[in-house]
């Protein structure tokens, strides 16, 4: 099949690909996250909270939206995860006083896994245990993502050794 040979051949001579690979896809997941104390993630102004919503507040929880950052560690289950249809991720970095916190930035979600290594602020390891799952910051070896004993108080950071006054255990249920 010469004729075949020879026009592959003009076609890579002349410059022109003859297809064209797709463009990478992320796959943007739907889930449900609450702590161990059943309190619901909503916003309250700028912040995300968590605490127990009834009756017509249950309308107010935020869906958790996630990709994965294959960039990361792939065995650590490396994960993006945001809010508002995926269009304001949870971020980490350092606060005033050197220790890192949580914050909210106005990012699409399924831009971030194409930085890979430096979306590292934006990525949270999953781990599973006895039916709970746990978020480390990739950004901040050590750090949690956790709500506080009471409700109605912001998701923060915190170190596994603060698991006491914290807490660093989620559920996270496909919607």
């Amino acid at each position: 099949n010469r004729g075949l040979a020879l026009l592959f051949l003009r076609a890579e001579a002349e410059g022109f690909a003859l297809c064209q690979a797709p463009a990478l896809q992320t796959k943007v997941f739907q889930y449900r996250l609450w702590d161990v104390n059943q309190r619901s993630l909503y916003l309250r102004g700028d912040t995300l909270v968590a605490g127990h919503l009834q009756g017509a507040n249950a309308a107010l929880e935020e869906k958790v939206f996630w990709v994965p950052n294959r960039a990361l560690e792939p065995g650590r289950l490396p994960v993006i995860l945001s809010i508002r249809h995926g269009s304001r991720c949870l971020r980490t970095e350092r606060g005033p006083g050197g220790e890192p916190r949580l914050r909210l930035q106005d990012v699409d979600i399924r831009e971030l896994p194409r930085a890979g290594a430096t979306a590292a602020a934006f990525t949270f390891f999953r781990s599973y245990r006895d039916g709970l799952w746990r978020f480390e910051s990739a950004a901040h070896p050590g750090w949690f993502l956790c709500t506080a004993p009471r409700g109605h108080q912001p998701l923060a950071l915190c170190r596994h050794r603060d698991v006491t006054s914290q807490l660093l255990d989620f559920y996270f249920q496909l919607c």
